[in-house]
């Protein structure tokens, strides 16, 4: 049987073992990874795989949505450069048991009497390996991404969070529900501060009144609780920050070293968790996007008009400088 996850498990856990989780080098372009056809971004894991495959270019379609793109250069359609080969995505579908589409090879994830729930993979191509897409275009924030990372802040803020300055540490303080921060000397650039500032305000979603994340980890009372939800702060901020324009920053990545270890373990343990964590980042990132406000990007030359298709979606401790704190 042909196992979705276990193989997209096996890539990551081989990246993290490499030394670089890959959601920190998967967002060069500093944007969502998205779909040509339809406009709209993938979700969860999705954004992973593609940031993993290194293309600076955000665009993505499949084969028949390029073959089905009629320019004047190319009335035929477009078409795949020759020797490209294309990224995985995947997106869960429910089959009815013996259907058509209830195959032997399926990767079941949950099943009842009569229908199943299957994780299927599909194939895009990046722009840049089809000929006849234009460069990407310009593409102007209507909100700086500094700003828009205030605007998170001030959704928290309006929602009971509190943030202070001082001391040598980033954390959220879940007691308190306070985001602490060193003062803004402390970090390498103001973007360093705001990614850092960003990945507390991940944390701070966990609080019960607003996601209640921490009661699943046993109220993150070891070591295991602890990195599995720092993962999840890592791809909610990496997801979040590439939306809004800003990179996860050298203070936020030196303080997360130490992590690598415990998420490899999760990883190894659990062939699930990679899916679990962008499942619970990407409901992280909707949530501030939700209580803040989220910038628009607008692009300042048309590009060519491609048809719509329905496009795979997307679920002992260090001592820490950076991240929860009890």
């Amino acid at each position: 049987m042909f196992n979705v996850r276990e193989q997209i498990t096996q890539r990551i856990i081989a990246a993290l073992e490499d030394g670089t989780p890959p959601w920190r080098k998967g967002w060069d372009s500093i944007e969502s990874h998205f779909n040509l056809a339809s406009g709209k971004p993938y979700q969860g894991i999705n954004q992973i795989l593609l940031g993993m495959a290194g293309f600076s270019d955000p665009r993505w379609m499949t084969l028949k949505q390029a073959n089905a793109t009629k320019t004047d250069e190319h009335p035929k359609g477009l078409h795949v450069k020759k020797g490209e080969k294309g990224t995985m995505i995947v997106r869960m579908v429910e089959v009815a048991k013996g259907s058509r589409d209830d195959t032997a090879d399926a990767d079941v994830v949950a099943e009842d009497a009569k229908t199943r729930l299957v994780m299927k993979s599909f194939t895009v191509f990046n722009a840049s390996q089809i000929e006849g897409v234009p460069p990407m275009p310009r593409r102007v924030r209507d909100i700086p991404p500094i700003e828009a990372v205030e605007r998170v802040i001030q959704g928290l803020k309006a929602d009971g969070v509190s943030l202070l300055h001082g001391g040598d540490r980033a954390c959220y303080v879940p007691k308190l529900d306070t985001i602490k921060m060193p003062d803004k000397g402390a970090f390498h650039s103001p973007e360093d501060y705001h990614a850092t500032l960003l990945h507390e305000a991940a944390h701070a979603t966990g609080a019960k009144k607003r996601l209640d994340r921490f009661g699943i980890f046993g109220n993150l009372t070891s070591a295991e609780s602890y990195a599995r939800e720092e993962l999840r702060a890592e791809l909610a901020s990496a997801m979040l920050g590439a939306e809004l324009g800003i990179r996860q920053g050298d203070y936020h990545i030196e303080n997360h070293a130490a992590y690598l270890g415990s998420w490899l373990q999760a990883l190894k343990n659990d062939k699930n968790e990679i899916f679990k964590a962008a499942a619970a980042a990407q409901k992280i990132s909707d949530w501030l996007k939700e209580h803040s406000v989220t910038p628009k990007i607008e692009q300042t030359e048309e590009i060519t008009e491609v048809p719509t298709e329905e496009v795979a979606q997307a679920p002992s401790q260090p001592r820490r400088r950076a991240g929860m704190r009890m």
